[in-house]
Protein backbone atom coordinates (compact mmCIF):
# COMPACT_ATOMS: atom_id res chain seq x y z
CA UNK A 1 0.00 0.00 0.00
CA UNK A 2 2.75 2.17 0.68
CA UNK A 3 4.41 1.66 -2.58
CA UNK A 4 1.07 2.26 -4.28
CA UNK A 5 0.78 5.72 -2.94
CA UNK A 6 4.18 6.64 -3.04
CA UNK A 7 4.07 5.58 -7.00
CA UNK A 8 0.59 8.00 -7.35
CA UNK A 9 2.02 10.85 -5.13
CA UNK A 10 5.18 10.67 -7.46
CA UNK A 11 2.93 11.13 -10.70
CA UNK A 12 0.80 14.04 -8.68
CA UNK A 13 3.97 16.05 -7.77
CA UNK A 14 5.67 15.53 -11.59
CA UNK A 15 2.44 16.53 -13.09
CA UNK A 16 1.69 19.54 -11.49
CA UNK A 17 5.63 20.68 -10.79
CA UNK A 18 5.79 23.04 -14.02
CA UNK A 19 2.82 24.82 -13.38
CA UNK A 20 2.80 25.92 -9.83
CA UNK A 21 1.83 29.46 -9.07
CA UNK A 22 1.43 30.14 -12.69
CA UNK A 23 -1.96 32.30 -13.39
CA UNK A 24 -2.89 29.17 -16.16
CA UNK A 25 -3.11 26.80 -13.50
CA UNK A 26 -5.95 28.24 -11.73
CA UNK A 27 -8.02 28.36 -15.08
CA UNK A 28 -11.72 26.76 -14.71
CA UNK A 29 -12.50 24.24 -17.16
CA UNK A 30 -15.36 21.77 -15.53
CA UNK A 31 -17.69 21.76 -12.64
CA UNK A 32 -16.51 18.29 -10.67
CA UNK A 33 -18.80 15.81 -9.61
CA UNK A 34 -18.05 18.07 -5.72
CA UNK A 35 -20.44 20.39 -7.61
CA UNK A 36 -16.87 23.10 -7.75
CA UNK A 37 -15.81 24.35 -10.29
CA UNK A 38 -12.41 22.03 -11.30
CA UNK A 39 -8.87 24.10 -11.82
CA UNK A 40 -6.42 23.03 -14.60
CA UNK A 41 -3.92 21.85 -11.66
CA UNK A 42 -6.91 19.96 -10.29
CA UNK A 43 -7.58 18.06 -13.54
CA UNK A 44 -3.82 17.39 -13.97
CA UNK A 45 -3.28 16.66 -10.65
CA UNK A 46 -6.39 13.82 -10.78
CA UNK A 47 -5.38 12.82 -14.19
CA UNK A 48 -1.81 11.95 -13.15
CA UNK A 49 -3.55 9.86 -10.13
CA UNK A 50 -5.72 7.83 -12.35
CA UNK A 51 -3.53 6.75 -14.60
CA UNK A 52 -1.11 5.49 -11.85
CA UNK A 53 -4.21 3.62 -10.33
CA UNK A 54 -4.87 2.53 -13.88
CA UNK A 55 -1.47 0.97 -14.41
CA UNK A 56 -1.27 -0.77 -11.45
CA UNK A 57 -3.64 -3.17 -12.92
CA UNK A 58 -5.67 -4.00 -9.30
CA UNK A 59 -9.30 -3.99 -9.62
CA UNK A 60 -10.46 -0.81 -7.28
CA UNK A 61 -12.88 1.25 -6.39
CA UNK A 62 -12.01 5.28 -6.55
CA UNK A 63 -13.60 8.04 -5.18
CA UNK A 64 -11.99 11.33 -6.05
CA UNK A 65 -13.33 15.31 -6.08
CA UNK A 66 -13.21 16.09 -9.68
CA UNK A 67 -14.61 12.33 -10.91
CA UNK A 68 -16.80 11.70 -8.18
CA UNK A 69 -16.36 7.63 -8.55
CA UNK A 70 -15.22 5.21 -10.39
CA UNK A 71 -14.92 1.48 -10.86
CA UNK A 72 -11.60 -0.05 -12.48
CA UNK A 73 -11.93 -3.80 -13.01
CA UNK A 74 -14.63 -6.07 -11.39
CA UNK A 75 -15.03 -7.64 -8.31
CA UNK A 76 -12.70 -4.74 -6.60
CA UNK A 77 -12.46 -4.74 -2.62
CA UNK A 78 -10.32 -2.29 -2.18
CA UNK A 79 -11.50 1.75 -2.34
CA UNK A 80 -9.24 4.59 -2.59
CA UNK A 81 -10.11 7.89 -1.43
CA UNK A 82 -7.87 10.30 -3.13
CA UNK A 83 -7.47 14.36 -3.22
CA UNK A 84 -4.52 14.67 -5.96
CA UNK A 85 -3.99 18.22 -4.49
CA UNK A 86 -5.73 19.64 -1.12
CA UNK A 87 -4.86 23.33 -0.96
CA UNK A 88 -5.46 24.18 -4.25
CA UNK A 89 -5.50 27.70 -3.72
CA UNK A 90 -2.21 27.72 -2.40
CA UNK A 91 -0.45 25.68 -5.08
CA UNK A 92 -2.03 28.38 -7.54
CA UNK A 93 -0.92 31.33 -6.00
CA UNK A 94 2.12 30.03 -4.90
CA UNK A 95 1.72 29.50 -1.69
CA UNK A 96 3.86 26.57 -0.49
CA UNK A 97 1.59 24.95 1.89
CA UNK A 98 -0.48 22.12 -0.27
CA UNK A 99 -0.77 18.21 -0.16
CA UNK A 100 -1.45 14.93 -1.89
CA UNK A 101 -3.85 12.84 0.25
CA UNK A 102 -4.73 9.44 -0.27
CA UNK A 103 -7.00 6.80 2.01
CA UNK A 104 -7.45 2.78 1.63
CA UNK A 105 -10.45 1.32 2.72
CA UNK A 106 -12.48 -1.86 2.11
CA UNK A 107 -16.26 -0.81 0.48
CA UNK A 108 -16.98 0.81 3.47
CA UNK A 109 -15.28 4.15 5.17
CA UNK A 110 -15.76 3.11 8.66
CA UNK A 111 -12.90 0.82 7.92
CA UNK A 112 -10.13 3.06 6.55
CA UNK A 113 -7.21 0.82 7.25
CA UNK A 114 -4.13 3.17 5.55
CA UNK A 115 -4.02 6.89 5.33
CA UNK A 116 -1.10 8.44 3.35
CA UNK A 117 -0.67 12.61 3.25
CA UNK A 118 2.52 13.94 1.52
CA UNK A 119 3.55 17.33 1.84
CA UNK A 120 4.24 18.41 -1.68
CA UNK A 121 6.59 21.43 -1.26
CA UNK A 122 8.68 19.39 1.63
CA UNK A 123 8.02 16.12 0.81
CA UNK A 124 7.61 15.18 4.17
CA UNK A 125 5.20 11.99 4.55
CA UNK A 126 2.60 11.55 7.17
CA UNK A 127 1.13 7.92 7.50
CA UNK A 128 -0.74 5.33 9.54
CA UNK A 129 -1.82 1.69 9.43
CA UNK A 130 -4.84 0.99 11.31
CA UNK A 131 -4.07 0.03 15.14
CA UNK A 132 -0.27 0.37 14.01
CA UNK A 133 0.26 3.62 14.81
CA UNK A 134 1.29 7.64 13.34
CA UNK A 135 4.53 8.13 11.52
CA UNK A 136 6.48 10.95 9.84
CA UNK A 137 9.33 10.36 7.60
CA UNK A 138 9.45 6.63 9.19
CA UNK A 139 9.82 8.18 12.98
CA UNK A 140 6.59 7.64 14.96
CA UNK A 141 4.39 11.00 16.32
CA UNK A 142 1.99 10.91 18.81
CA UNK A 143 -0.05 14.03 19.45
CA UNK A 144 0.67 16.75 21.87
CA UNK A 145 0.00 17.12 25.57
CA UNK A 146 -1.14 21.09 26.38
CA UNK A 147 -4.13 21.69 27.97
CA UNK A 148 -3.55 25.74 27.93
CA UNK A 149 -1.75 28.25 25.55
CA UNK A 150 -2.56 26.23 22.28
CA UNK A 151 -2.83 26.34 19.12
CA UNK A 152 -5.57 25.91 16.65
CA UNK A 153 -6.11 25.91 13.03
CA UNK A 154 -9.96 27.57 12.47
CA UNK A 155 -11.61 29.45 9.90
CA UNK A 156 -12.87 32.83 10.74
CA UNK A 157 -15.99 32.16 12.07
CA UNK A 158 -14.67 30.81 15.18
CA UNK A 159 -14.02 32.96 18.29
CA UNK A 160 -11.51 31.55 21.27
CA UNK A 161 -9.75 33.04 23.96
CA UNK A 162 -6.76 35.04 24.11
CA UNK A 163 -4.56 32.44 25.23
CA UNK A 164 -5.61 30.47 22.30
CA UNK A 165 -3.27 30.99 18.81
CA UNK A 166 -5.16 30.82 15.72
CA UNK A 167 -3.81 30.00 12.57
CA UNK A 168 -5.79 28.65 9.11
CA UNK A 169 -2.88 27.84 6.88
CA UNK A 170 -5.49 26.19 3.58
CA UNK A 171 -4.42 22.35 3.31
CA UNK A 172 -6.95 20.62 6.03
CA UNK A 173 -5.16 17.45 5.19
CA UNK A 174 -1.76 18.34 6.16
CA UNK A 175 -3.33 20.46 8.82
CA UNK A 176 -4.68 17.35 10.31
CA UNK A 177 -0.82 15.35 9.87
CA UNK A 178 0.08 19.03 11.86
CA UNK A 179 -2.08 17.81 14.67
CA UNK A 180 -0.77 14.53 15.03
CA UNK A 181 2.86 15.28 15.13
CA UNK A 182 1.51 18.10 17.81
CA UNK A 183 2.70 21.08 15.33
CA UNK A 184 -0.49 22.09 15.77
CA UNK A 185 -3.05 21.11 19.15
CA UNK A 186 -6.29 20.85 17.34
CA UNK A 187 -8.49 21.97 14.12
CA UNK A 188 -11.48 23.61 13.54
CA UNK A 189 -13.79 23.61 10.48
CA UNK A 190 -17.40 24.61 11.00
CA UNK A 191 -18.20 26.08 7.25
CA UNK A 192 -19.75 22.96 6.00
CA UNK A 193 -17.53 22.30 3.15
CA UNK A 194 -15.19 19.39 4.02
CA UNK A 195 -15.62 16.49 1.40
CA UNK A 196 -14.83 12.80 2.39
CA UNK A 197 -11.69 13.16 -0.06
CA UNK A 198 -10.48 15.86 2.33
CA UNK A 199 -10.35 14.07 5.51
CA UNK A 200 -10.09 10.20 5.10
CA UNK A 201 -6.43 9.82 5.16
CA UNK A 202 -5.56 12.41 8.00
CA UNK A 203 -8.29 11.43 10.13
CA UNK A 204 -6.75 8.07 10.44
CA UNK A 205 -3.39 9.41 10.82
CA UNK A 206 -4.54 11.84 14.00
CA UNK A 207 -6.27 9.09 15.37
CA UNK A 208 -3.25 6.91 15.45
CA UNK A 209 -1.41 9.74 17.09
CA UNK A 210 -3.56 9.09 19.82
CA UNK A 211 -5.86 12.25 18.98
CA UNK A 212 -9.86 12.51 18.72
CA UNK A 213 -12.01 13.65 15.66
CA UNK A 214 -15.63 14.43 15.39
CA UNK A 215 -18.21 16.55 14.13
CA UNK A 216 -19.13 19.80 16.11
CA UNK A 217 -21.19 18.30 19.29
CA UNK A 218 -18.66 15.21 19.94
CA UNK A 219 -20.15 12.63 17.49
CA UNK A 220 -18.43 10.35 15.32
CA UNK A 221 -17.89 11.50 12.05
CA UNK A 222 -20.31 9.93 9.08
CA UNK A 223 -18.09 9.13 5.80
CA UNK A 224 -20.35 8.57 3.10
CA UNK A 225 -18.89 7.60 0.19
CA UNK A 226 -20.14 10.46 -2.08
CA UNK A 227 -17.91 14.16 -2.68
CA UNK A 228 -21.19 16.00 -2.62
CA UNK A 229 -21.58 15.30 0.59
CA UNK A 230 -20.16 18.34 3.10
CA UNK A 231 -18.67 17.65 6.77
CA UNK A 232 -17.67 19.98 9.80
CA UNK A 233 -14.55 18.47 11.80
CA UNK A 234 -13.21 18.88 14.95
CA UNK A 235 -9.46 17.48 15.33
CA UNK A 236 -7.91 17.51 18.72
CA UNK A 237 -5.34 15.89 20.63
CA UNK A 238 -8.01 14.97 23.05
CA UNK A 239 -7.11 16.99 25.77
CA UNK A 240 -8.60 20.44 24.63
CA UNK A 241 -11.52 18.27 22.85
CA UNK A 242 -13.99 19.17 25.42
CA UNK A 243 -13.22 22.76 25.91
CA UNK A 244 -13.22 23.45 22.12
CA UNK A 245 -16.91 21.78 21.71
CA UNK A 246 -18.25 23.90 24.58
CA UNK A 247 -16.64 27.13 23.20
CA UNK A 248 -18.40 26.25 19.63
CA UNK A 249 -21.97 26.08 21.87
Amino acid sequence: MKKLCEDVSNAVQDAIGNIIGKLESGAILYMGADGTPTTKIDDVAEGAAIRVLKEDGRPLNIISEEIGSMTLGEGAELTIVLDPLDGTYNAIHGIPFYSFSMAICENDLSKVYYGYVRDLVTGDVYLAEKDRGAFLNGSEIHVSNKKRGYCVSANDQISLDKNCKIRLLGSIALELCYVASHKLDAVIDNRNLLRVTDISAGKLIVEEAGGIVTDLVDEPLKLPLDVKQKLNIIASNGRIHDELIYKLR
